[in-house]
């Protein structure tokens, strides 16, 4: 397995975990408590947080979009369910951009983000990728709770399962730094150059809820762990949520593939890869923070294969 995680070729951190118990956990770079930027990956711990409400009867997954934004283009057609399967038929605007210029407050980027949604009707209960439908997720999380996306974060996950290196890219340098962060690396014109860090922050304030979040491998793996077999949901409801309509191969924020759960993110000089069974006792994290163009899905063909690889034993 440690061949087969090696040939993957990315110097960062790496965690194994089979049939519960750490089978490798070391790193090629940096260290293996190291905390990165896992982009996409949040979107199940949003998810999550969504399908936390419908349990607890203050949302249910087919309540329209409208019920919380009526302004938004085509929200008396879009379910709450649409929004976390990526099926919403909602995009922003050609040459529009997530978030207001300047980070002014969650609210104003939602707003912001609601005035340059459109609608296309001919894509609902499609699969379409974008961001924009979790941004939504997380102002109704707010509406739900009347607190911050981050303090519900911090109180849902960091809080009960006492995470310590996790931290919103946002955070001041101190609480950054003591989570064991790093910053990220982009190649361009054949060297690594580091990410500006102001421009990674405002960024991550855009995407909020879909990637916003540093995290630990082993952090990471607790929280994944909990969400797919802890006592946040029940089983009834992950099944809900996991196994949603089509694409059945997306739901819930996870990549639902035959014998394993899969969650990749990208962006800022960040990748980050996890390879989960449903019940999270068997899993593969990869994370680095040294990325390059054309590099994403061949990495994200080896992780799969080495998570076969795994499986087969």
């Amino acid at each position: 397995m440690r061949q087969a995680i090696d040939h993957v070729g990315v110097k960062g951190s790496v965690l194994v975990i089979n049939h519960g118990k750490v089978l490798l956990n070391y790193a090629t770079d940096n260290k293996p408590d190291t905390s990165y930027l896992i982009n996409s990956v949040q979107k199940s711990m949003t998810a999550a947080m969504v399908m936390h409400e419908v349990e607890k009867g203050k949302l249910k997954l087919s309540d329209k979009l409208s019920k919380f934004y009526p302004n938004v283009d085509g929200a008396s057609s879009v379910k709450i369910s649409n929004l976390i399967d990526m099926t919403s038929g909602l995009d922003l605007k050609a040459g529009q951009q997530l978030g207001t210029p300047e980070f002014i407050s969650d609210e104003a980027n939602i707003k912001h983000d609601a005035q340059y949604t459109v609608f296309d009707a001919s894509k609902l209960g499609k699969w379409h990728y974008t961001s924009v439908n979790y941004i939504f997720l997380c102002g109704i999380l707010s509406k739900l709770e009347k607190k911050s996306y981050e303090q519900l974060f911090h109180d849902t996950y960091i809080k009960p399962l006492e995470l310590t290196h996790s931290e919103f890219l946002w955070s001041d340098k101190a609480k950054l730094l003591a989570s064991h962060w790093v910053p990220g690396y982009e190649m361009r014109e054949g060297e690594y150059v580091k990410v500006n860090h102001a421009k990674a922050v405002k960024d991550a304030h855009n995407e909020l809820g879909a990637g916003s979040i540093v995290m630990s491998n082993a952090d990471l793996a607790k929280t994944m762990q909990y969400i797919l077999a802890g006592k946040i949901l029940t089983n009834k409801s992950r099944k809900v949520l996991f196994k949603g309509q089509a694409p059945s191969y997306y739901n819930g924020g996870l990549y639902n593939l035959k014998h394993y759960k899969a969650a990749n993110g990208a962006g800022e000089g960040y990748y980050t890869f996890m390879r989960a069974t449903k019940d999270g006792q068997n899993m593969i994290i990869l994370q680095d923070n040294h990325t390059a163009s054309g590099e994403f899905k061949k990495i994200k063909k080896k992780i799969n294969r080495a998570m076969t690889m795994m499986l087969e034993f």
